[in-house]
């Protein structure tokens, strides 16, 4: 029996007795978003609504589940840079709805695709203050575990400004909670296949906030170039490159990019986490020299962020803070900022091979049926009717 529950939100319903709706912004595999207006406050609001699921109602429970850890995520974060979450329910007849803060604008995927690829100063802006968010989220232990352009949505601010709002916080790890036991036998291919880090393809219950990182690194890597750093999309082809090839240098497709700026790429692209950068805060300050003053409030905030703390703290000591840094002035841009020098390799790296080597033939076979799946099962943007984006 496939789930599914029908509603009834035409124009004009009223959802809770003070959300009216005024029309669908969005459908997919998972369900229905519309805009709404608060009858009181007479304030635009989005309402994301699970009505069905991709097999039976077992299946259905556990996106339930899922959507439900998504609003008890968002609603622990307060910054600029995470979509508020104003209510959570479920309507009369079963389905759960999420009521969130209107957004116009677009993706990042959308942005990239028309018009990319990027300027080195807009990409970078973009990546920072995702790091703000992932900051946030990491210092309450919550790694998000999904990150990719798809759900970096760039909001129309103030003057006609983009600020980036990080969605979908539906697989997340959060502090103090286990992951359910229908996440535990797919915990591999939780999230998506090509902005995983290696360590989430094999065990994605053990991840800490690099793996986050590493997914800013490819957002960063595709808005400035259009391409991924590991090659083509394929789910057999992706899984391999990430876990044995090393990534295109990104001075293969811009020869303008700095040579600081790639290796800062290089080291966020490590396999091993102890050789990436350790925390947020640590990535955006190395990238600061090669912002705009737009990400100004984003580092601002960045500086006088928390450390992760529970399942986002990084697993070993992390190296010192990039705090210590010495940051080049803006005039100097270009020389390669001092990074923080990586930890001793692991002391048995045929182990680690092995055990990437072994993983690759069996997360093949469950990523190609995750990407199969995967355009079914992503929830339409909360903004506006879903769009054809370009095609790489």
């Amino acid at each position: 029996m496939i789930a599914s529950v029908i509603v009834d939100v035409r124009p004009g319903t009223v959802v809770a007795e003070k959300y009216r709706v005024e029309k669908e912004i969005g459908r997919g595999g998972f369900g229905i978003v519309v805009k709404a207006k608060h009858l009181t406050l007479e304030q635009s609001v989005a309402i994301k609504i699970l009505t069905k699921g991709d097999g039976n109602e077992a299946d259905y429970a556990e996106d339930a589940a899922r959507f439900r850890r998504e609003a008890k995520a968002i609603a622990r974060l307060r910054g600029e840079h995470v979509v508020r979450i104003l209510d959570v329910d479920a309507l009369p007849e079963g389905a759960p709805y999420i009521v969130m803060e209107h957004l116009e604008g677009q993706t990042l995927h959308h942005v990239t695709y028309t018009r990319g690829p990027l300027a080195i100063e807009e990409a970078v802006d973009y990546a920072i203050q995702i790091l703000a968010a992932l900051a946030e989220a990491h210092s309450v232990g919550i790694v998000h575990r999904d990150l990719k352009p798809a759900n970096v949505f760039l909001a129309r601010g103030a003057q006609g400004v983009s600020v980036v709002k990080v969605l979908d916080f539906g697989v997340s790890k959060l502090g103090g909670e286990s992951v359910s036991q229908h996440m535990t036998r797919t915990g591999a291919v939780i999230g998506t296949v090509a902005y995983m880090a290696p360590e989430q393809m094999l065990d994605a219950k053990r991840v800490d906030g690099r793996a986050d990182l590493f997914s800013v690194a490819e957002i960063l890597y595709e808005a400035l170039t259009k391409q991924l750093p590991f090659g083509a999309v394929s789910a057999p082809t992706i899984v391999t490159s990430i876990l044995s090839k090393p990534p295109t240098p990104l001075s293969a497709h811009r020869p303008d990019i700095p040579a600081a700026l790639e290796a800062i790429m290089l080291q966020c692209l490590e396999k091993d986490a102890a050789k990436r950068f350790q925390t947020a805060i640590d990535l955006a300050l190395a990238l600061e020299p090669f912002a705009s003053r737009r990400a100004r409030s984003a580092l601002d905030y960045l500086h006088r962020a928390a450390l992760p703390s529970g399942p986002a703290a990084p697993a070993a000591d992390p190296p010192p803070r990039a705090r210590a840094l010495s940051v080049p002035p803006p005039h100097a841009r270009g020389r390669p900022p001092s990074l923080a020098p990586p930890p001793p390799a692991a002391a048995n790296n045929t182990i680690v091979i092995a055990a990437f080597v072994a993983a690759t033939v069996v997360l093949g076979i469950i990523a190609y049926v995750v990407a199969r799946k995967e355009t079914a099962r992503t929830p339409a943007p909360i903004t506006a009717p879903a769009t054809n984006n370009p095609r790489r």
